[in-house]
């Protein structure tokens, strides 16, 4: 990778803050809400506490996890963990893609960019890096770093109780396996989803005003005038297809997270391989809306290169 491509990506987490702050920020509060929740946990003084008729004190004689179950404890709340800020980054990443090539020719910067020795294509490319590359990169990343700091802090938190004398000790290998599945999913994810990214970067080059507008009004009106003048669905079904397909092809078994009690708590095989990863790469869907993807890219970086933005 050559020093002005670097420089680019640089320049998009500089101009994009929201890029590194609304993470940060959603993680703090990961955190926080979940720490708070385990300061509500009765200590070793309230062991006369009961759950489901039985107290933690006899839960804590009671329970006597496999090691195998001990790891489903961490891989269940490290995925969890992993899902709830992928969901928050796809909303962050949404806005940015509407966003990175609309504003550069709002605010008439794009002169500036157009003055210098840097290609329409580095600029564009470096643009998809940045939401299809460094942000999942970054999630997967402070994912990781999330759930190792609220693992110590909960151990803090419950050290010398009764509940913190039932919580299993540290896996380093569930942890490592998590990071695996969800890089493994966050590659699928991204490839999946590519498609969507190059529309919003099409639109974010070609709309003159409220590019937000023209991104969420065509997925509404066309399948409402489809079933209104055509009585079909055709248009609903692509746009579920293609915003679901992932989970879908993955065929994700319910059955693996159903934890009841723990004598119903699977063994930590059962969660990761409840996640069918192969099937979304051995999708010719999935390698369908690539090529789409790329087509529309190419499309954005020629209507770049030719506008008069003068």
């Amino acid at each position: 990778m050559n020093t002005t491509f670097l420089m680019l990506i640089r320049r998009e987490i500089w101009e994009h803050k929201s890029l590194w702050i609304a993470p940060l920020v959603w993680v703090g509060l990961i955190t926080i809400f979940f720490n708070w929740g385990m300061l509500q946990v009765p200590d070793g003084a309230n062991a006369h506490i009961t759950v489901d008729g039985q107290s933690v004190s006899e839960m804590h004689n009671a329970i006597k996890l496999p090691e195998d179950r001990k790891e489903s404890v961490f891989a269940v709340s490290f995925l969890a963990i992993f899902g709830m800020i992928s969901v928050f980054m796809t909303i962050v990443v949404f806005f940015y893609l509407i966003d990175c090539l609309y504003t550069e020719r709002k605010d008439r910067s794009i002169l500036f960019w157009k003055s210098l020795p840097v290609s329409d294509v580095s600029v564009v490319l470096s643009k998809l890096a940045v939401a299809m590359v460094v942000v999942p990169v970054g999630v997967v990343l402070l994912s990781a770093v999330t759930q190792l700091v609220n693992f110590v802090t909960v151990s803090l938190i419950l050290h010398g109780s009764v509940i913190g004398d039932i919580m299993p000790d540290w896996s380093f290998g569930a942890w490592l396996r998590s990071q695996a599945v969800a890089l493994g999913m966050m590659l699928g994810g991204v490839l999946w989803y590519a498609p969507i990214a190059g529309y919003l970067l099409l639109l974010s080059t070609w709309a003159k005003n409220k590019v937000f507008l023209w991104a969420i009004l065509p997925p509404i009106a066309l399948p409402v005038l489809e079933k209104v003048f055509l009585h079909s669905n055709h248009v609903l079904d692509f746009l579920g297809q293609r915003f679901s397909g992932y989970i879908q092809l993955m065929k994700v078994d319910p059955n693996a997270f159903e934890a009841g009690n723990h004598e119903r708590l699977p063994p930590v095989s059962e969660i990761y391989n409840a996640f069918h990863l192969s099937n979304v790469f051995m999708s010719t869907e999935m390698w369908l809306g690539v090529a789409a993807a790329a087509a529309m890219v190419f499309v954005t970086i020629r209507i770049r290169r030719y506008r008069d933005d003068t």
